[in-house]
């Protein structure tokens, strides 16, 4: 019988660089969720996650290391997907201690991203398995997010009913004030206040203002109303929508409809644009 003995990731992979290449090319592997739009050393602030990536389950940040999984890259992930506004988080590494499990455990049961601590092993054919060590609990998910509620007002448009774009996870009410779409740095949000809705373009990574100016060309004020809200921290740009919010529900309707026509044509300009 022959039985596969169990090499180190860095007898295959030079760099964990490499292996987050190897991972973003079958993120299925992991099976937490679907996700298309992959990006590798994606900037956020002024650092870089090793994978974030969009598709029907919202936003993914992956961090990945060899060996023993250390605190270093728990903070990292945890900064990480605070920032992206991600829906699912994920540690993949070789190993881990028993006091990062349970923090993991901890953060499922109160947070409304759906965490991961994902064993890799590798053979000696060079062949990997994943391996789910932690991951959100259904039950206690779906009871907790269940008590909390979700959000009336979003739900159509992340059912599909406005268009896939903004469609994905149901929203809970204590976070129901935007949902957004993210490409390559460039975030899109719909965005929700009591009185009013709009839009909003936000930018990360690096020369956020720069970025923001250049993509500014695709909307000549001749054809679009907005404001740009930047603040020591953050590059955004505001594109007002309509004078009515969650304290008008008679009007939803149209709200949502507008809300997403616009956010939709930003995203879109954006996509099909060479820059």
């Amino acid at each position: 019988m022959n039985i596969q003995k169990r090499i180190p990731l860095s007898d295959i992979y030079k760099r964990e660089e490499d292996f987050s290449a190897d991972l973003a090319d079958n993120l299925d592997e992991l099976s937490v969720g679907k996700f298309e739009d992959v990006e590798t050393e994606a900037n956020v602030g002024t650092r870089r996650a090793d994978i974030v990536a969009v598709g029907e389950d919202g936003t993914l940040v992956v961090e990945n290391q060899f060996g023993k999984a250390d605190w270093d890259h728990w903070g990292r992930l945890e900064a990480y997907a605070r920032l992206k506004e991600a829906d699912v988080a994920v540690l993949v590494a070789e190993d881990f201690e028993e006091l990062m499990i349970v923090t993991c455990r901890l953060r499922d049961e109160d947070s409304v991203i759906d965490w991961y601590l994902i064993q890799v092993q590798a053979n000696s054919y060079k062949e990997l398995s994943f391996h789910h060590v932690i991951g959100p609990a259904i039950d206690i998910q779906t009871e907790r997010k269940a008590e909390a509620g979700y959000s009336e007002f979003w739900q159509p448009i992340r059912d599909g009913e406005y268009g896939r774009l903004f469609a994905g996870k149901p929203v809970p009410i204590s976070n129901d004030g935007w949902i957004s779409r993210t490409r390559h740095n460039i975030g899109v949000s719909l965005v929700l206040t009591n009185q009013r809705c709009y839009a909003q373009l936000y930018f990360t990574g690096a020369n956020p203002s720069e970025r923001r100016d250049e993509i500014m060309t695709l909307f000549p004020e001749s054809e679009y109303r907005y404001e740009y809200r930047d603040t020591p921290k953050e590059t955004k740009v505001n594109f007002p929508v309509i004078d009515k919010g969650k304290n008008d529900p008679d009007d939803w309707d149209e709200i949502r409809e507008k809300l997403v026509a616009m956010g939709t044509d930003i995203y879109n300009k954006i996509n099909e644009s060479d820059l």
